[in-house]
């Protein structure tokens, strides 16, 4: 890494040290070169007096909430909770060093989360400065600073948790357990069809399709509960949201094997029966996990429902997206090529499909090994 340095004037008449630092000399070269040359040629940096916070406050309303997601949008908010509760906020813009944010990420450390006092993850994080990045680089496009000072900060590494997935055991007890039930479908699309638990609660009749004799689902939305940001006193800090699916690759066809989508048909006859003892009240195109007048249910009102189904059975450790990991897991062990899987998923590449799940196979890393066998037989027994 090479790093380039220089003092650059500021409106008051004193300088200010900047620097960037770069993957190859050719390019810090190339920056110092610009850089001063906008300095001979009396182009100003604005270095704007307004303070960090005032500016995040700024930025987000202009710019940072425009092209995001409502979820997004969200999580955007929080994370400027947490640095109006420090005193990074009040330092201005145009005197914020790598420092500052260094001392604010320990401070975050220390405090926790903004309600329970919980240590924050290094994801959320790591989550916190990659929104502050993408302002203050705004800021530099903007020509408000020179550099971006968050390109320095240090952040605790993420530690992948361990994946939960289910025992055919487990599996067996839990379809069992669920028979009966009205939800019992969301169980059987998590499990046998992988999907994520918005992708599931936003599902209506009309994304059951057949073509060629082939059920599939089609997946183009999620259903989320997000922050009513056009809330009036007393109205819900919440609301629930149908939304574009998490990633681009999201939209997808998700094929039915024969016995699910028996399972799926004959759980959209029953609604259809319901419908007709409901004089004209239930939904046209009912959703597929349904209240009893056939309207979407909350995906909390879900996952609480299956995680208390699974204590009860003792399956501890339990969250709805253990049957997602599930149902990857068991396709990568019985051999599902992992194009056709990660599509199946909705995973943005292939690459990440088999970092995530080939690593959990461990029977099928063994048998991929034993084409090594005579190989190293041969070898063992010449030189004994």
């Amino acid at each position: 890494m090479w790093r380039a340095a220089l003092f650059v004037p500021l409106t008051d008449g004193s300088k200010k040290r900047i620097y960037r630092q770069f993957r190859t000399r050719k390019e810090a070269d190339e920056w110092l070169s610009k850089i001063k040359t906008e300095i001979s040629a009396g182009k100003p940096v604005l270095f704007s007096d307004q303070t960090f916070g005032e500016y995040l406050k700024q930025w987000f309303e202009k710019f940072g909430s425009v092209a995001i997601k409502d979820s997004t949008k969200m999580n955007y908010l929080g994370y400027l909770r947490h640095i109006q509760r420090h005193k990074v906020k009040d330092i201005k813009l145009k005197n914020l060093t790598a420092d500052d944010l260094q001392e604010f990420i320990c401070y975050l450390q220390n405090a926790g989360h903004l309600d329970t006092g919980a240590p924050l993850s290094a994801k959320t994080l790591r989550n916190i400065m990659n929104m502050v990045h993408k302002a203050l680089e705004h800021a530099v496009g903007r020509q408000l600073i020179y550099h971006n000072p968050a390109e320095y900060v240090e952040l605790p590494r993420v530690i992948t948790p361990d994946i939960r997935v289910l025992t055919e055991e487990e599996i067996g007890r839990f379809v069992a357990a669920m028979q009966g039930d009205s939800l019992h479908i969301a169980l059987i699309l998590m499990l046998f069809c992988g999907l994520r638990l918005g992708e599931c609660c936003a599902l209506t009749h009309e994304d059951v399709c057949c073509t060629d004799r082939i059920y599939y689902l089609s997946i183009t939305k999620s259903l989320n509960r997000v922050s009513n940001f056009e809330a009036k006193p007393g109205a819900p800090k919440t609301i629930l949201r149908i939304q574009d699916t998490k990633t681009s690759k999201g939209k997808r066809q998700v094929p039915l094997l024969p016995e699910v989508a028996e399972k799926l048909l004959a759980h959209m006859q029953w609604q259809k029966e319901q419908a007709e003892k409901s004089y004209g009240m239930y939904e046209d195109n009912p959703w597929l996990i349904a209240n009893n007048l056939g309207h979407y249910l909350d995906p909390g009102t879900v996952r609480k429902k299956l995680k208390a189904v699974a204590e009860s059975i003792g399956i501890a450790d339990f969250h709805p997206h253990c049957l997602r990991h599930t149902y990857a897991s068991q396709a990568v062990k019985l051999g599902v090529p992992l194009p056709y899987l990660s599509d199946i998923l909705g995973h943005e590449s292939t690459s990440f499909t088999a970092k995530v799940y080939v690593s959990l196979d461990l029977e099928g890393r063994s048998n991929a090994l034993s084409v090594m066998t005579e190989l190293v037989n041969k070898s063992l027994i010449k030189n004994i």
